[in-house]
């Protein structure tokens, strides 16, 4: 298939789905800042107004929705066993969004996609016969799941739970691609906190007991993973 055709097809539906889950992360991360509970990431008072993405944000997360998912799709081409990985990407730009902004992981998108990517997973291994992929990003899933959980419990305040739900799902979808490819990503979500973490710090911008919005690096990681993904 051709590189425009390719190119302008992936940005289409990736833009058409991104747009649709605007309004969807909006009214999301208003549910998110009235239920807000001492087990996720604290709110400040002055951020408990009820979120709004404005015109230009609306435009950027739609286009970047469209624009990573194209270029993935254009390295590994049109295949069912980029379905799963191209899901996670699309769900990642709406929640790094929500974790930048608000430093929220609302519950019921990491559960939409959870939901969708995983399904998806299935059907492709049921379709195509990738039992052995769909039983390696399982175990990739859980493992990232069971070591963010431990994490949590030893200090929430080292990683909220709102991320352990998440590492569900970003396991899942990377290790679809390749165990290496989810310790890839994970190298690089602790390396870019550590990085912005202590320039913040330099900065005097956050101290060392502040809170990691570490949903926003995960999504980073994964995105530089899949982005090189070939």
């Amino acid at each position: 298939m051709s590189v425009p055709v390719t190119l302008l097809g992936g940005a289409a539906l990736g833009m058409a789905a991104g747009s649709l889950l605007v309004p969807l992360t909006r009214r999301e991360l208003t549910a998110a800042v009235a239920r807000s509970s001492p087990g996720d990431a604290p709110i400040a008072t002055a951020d408990l107004s009820a979120p709004r993405i404005a015109w230009g944000h609306w435009v950027a997360l739609a286009v970047v929705s469209g624009l990573l998912p194209a270029y993935v799709l254009h390295r590994v081409g049109w295949s069912p066993n980029a379905l799963p990985p191209l899901l996670l990407l699309v769900g990642l730009v709406q929640l790094a969004y929500c974790d930048l902004t608000r430093r929220l992981l609302p519950k019921t998108l990491v559960y939409a996609l959870s939901a969708a990517v995983i399904t998806s997973g299935v059907m492709v291994a049921v379709f195509t016969n990738e039992w052995e992929r769909l039983l390696l990003a399982s175990l990739g899933g859980l493992v990232s799941f069971a070591l963010l959980f431990i994490v949590n419990l030893m200090n929430p305040r080292w990683m909220a739970f709102g991320d352990v739900r998440l590492s569900l799902v970003f396991g899942f979808g990377l290790a679809w691609v390749s165990p290496m490819a989810l310790l890839q990503a994970f190298l690089y979500a602790n390396l870019l906190a550590v990085v912005v973490g202590f320039a913040l710090i330099v900065a005097h911008r956050a101290e060392r007991r502040s809170a990691v919005p570490f949903g926003l690096y995960m999504a980073l990681g994964a995105g530089l993973v899949l982005l090189t993904w070939s």
